[in-house]
């Protein structure tokens, strides 16, 4: 017995549908039907029964696509429209074969051989229509056209003109651009650089030209490579589709982009996760990011301050830190991650130990840059009208939220000068020295725009920030 069969686990998009048609165009192509069982009345658009005996003695004439739908031709005029939403799969045998759990309408040829519709999660759809009548009626009357063809810039703009959902959001719309999903939306994305949240009705001409270039490009190239194997998607039996091996962003969360050396990061639009690069794509509707970084005594305060009385919305690490330490759930896991606290909660006591104990600090600071990352991206999103917002954060570089900013200022300082500022404080130098010690490490010029020297009085330092807020 010779299996062949397709099986899709993440919604199959246009290349992997289009590979499925090519497989079985090659394996059913002039196959007579002689029966046909329907074992799931609800996959089928329409009466069941009227479904089985309308196909019985018709002979499958050819196969097409059209979005993510698969179309049998016949030659008594009929069409059918499959659908193989999350799991839907074909599989092909070259002898009578008994029907698995899964396998929902059973297709038995006049050679002997069959073709099995199966589907674990039974949400894949047919539907019978005409020649005549299935591109004029739903499902196909409401795609948009193909995203691999040659669609103009100006329709896509009409279509997007008054949609204010994110770009990701409007390029899943089947009824826009069809055969788009969300793998190949996140690659089209990131090779065109916007920002998944960007207004459709913000990008402009030249960004949309780009998406329908990289459209076809990416699709293309999968449909040449037989698709992605993603989970559990293959094009058949013990075939692989080979593209998620070109993949650029899609399920790369936290790895590196290769272009600007950022790290990608996951979000969700209308509940799809979607990674990205926040360096790479950036949104037009967010505002300016400033990120100023340093060690401790270097100026970063009096920095964002004189940011703020120039009109930039500063927000400030250290202060979202301490407000986390508020919070039930942060403490109950800050005392998990730190043993020596003994279940206890105590700030004086929890830097002792950091001090101490460098691998319970780096878990600290590993479990808090996720939520202090989570709050500086909510806090851009949420100045969307504002045109320049300053990131005061320490460990800018460690935390990676040096990856959300247009600018990145590095306050260096004298240690001797360190030091001598320090003692004003009222604090324990040495132990914070040792706290943030790792801040020089972490100073990443390459990835600065500047590195201002704040060795001098606080008027040498606000006359270099001049020069910074007047370019803007």
């Amino acid at each position: 017995m010779v299996v062949h069969g397709t099986i899709v686990s993440n919604m199959p998009e246009l290349p992997e549908v289009e590979t499925v048609k090519r497989l079985l165009a090659s394996q059913v192509l002039g196959k007579h039907i002689m029966n046909v069982d329907v074992l799931r009345s609800k996959n089928i658009e329409g009466d069941a029964k009227v479904f089985s005996e309308s196909l019985i003695d018709c002979t499958i004439e050819s196969i097409s696509r059209r979005g993510k739908f698969l179309i049998f031709h016949f030659d008594n005029n009929l069409v059918l429209i499959s659908h193989l939403r999350m799991e839907g799969k074909y599989f092909y045998y070259d002898k009578i074969t008994k029907p698995s759990k899964h396998d929902l309408v059973l297709f038995g040829f006049e050679d002997n051989t069959s073709l099995f519709y199966n589907d674990t999660r039974r949400f894949g759809t047919m539907k019978l229509s005409t020649e005549d009548k299935y591109l004029k009626e739903p499902p196909l009357s409401n795609l948009g056209p193909d995203a691999n063809t040659d669609v103009s810039v100006k329709y896509l703009k009409g279509c997007l003109k008054n949609k204010r959902i994110p770009i990701k959001q409007a390029l899943l719309d089947q009824s826009i651009i069809a055969g788009l999903g969300n793998i190949y939306v996140d690659e089209v994305l990131f090779l065109s650089k916007i920002h998944p949240l960007t207004p459709a009705n913000r990008v402009d001409e030249k960004s949309l030209k780009l998406v329908l270039a990289n459209a076809k490009i990416v699709l293309n190239k999968a449909i040449d490579a037989g698709g992605s194997t993603i989970k559990s998607y293959h094009p058949g039996k013990g075939i692989d589709g080979n593209f998620q091996s070109e993949l650029n962003v899609y399920g790369k969360k936290n790895e590196i982009c290769p272009i600007c050396g950022a790290t990608f990061r996951k979000i969700f639009v209308n509940g799809r996760g979607t990674t990205f690069c926040p360096h790479c794509q950036k949104n037009v509707a967010m505002p300016h990011v400033v990120a100023i970084t340093g060690p401790i005594g270097s100026g970063k305060s009096l920095a964002s301050e004189y940011f703020r009385k120039h009109g930039y919305d500063v927000f400030n690490a250290d202060a979202c830190v301490h407000a986390l330490y508020e919070r039930k759930d942060v403490q109950e896991r800050v005392l998990k991650l730190v043993k020596e606290l003994n279940g206890k909660f105590d700030k004086k006591a929890l830097k002792d130990a950091l001090v101490k104990n460098k691998k319970e600090k780096q878990k600290l600071e590993d479990y808090l840059y996720r939520l202090v990352d989570e709050e500086a991206f909510n806090f851009i999103k949420s100045h969307k009208e504002k045109d320049k917002v300053v990131l005061e954060v320490p460990l800018l570089f460690q935390s990676h939220i040096c990856d959300y900013a247009d600018e990145i200022y590095i306050l260096s300082i004298d240690k001797k000068i360190q030091k001598e500022r320090l003692q004003s404080r009222n604090i324990n130098i040495d132990e914070y020295l040792k706290l943030n010690e790792s801040y020089y490490l972490q100073e990443d010029k390459k990835k600065a725009t500047a590195v201002i020297s704040n060795d001098g009085d606080v008027a040498s330092l606000y006359s270099k920030l001049d020069k910074i807020i007047c370019d803007k």
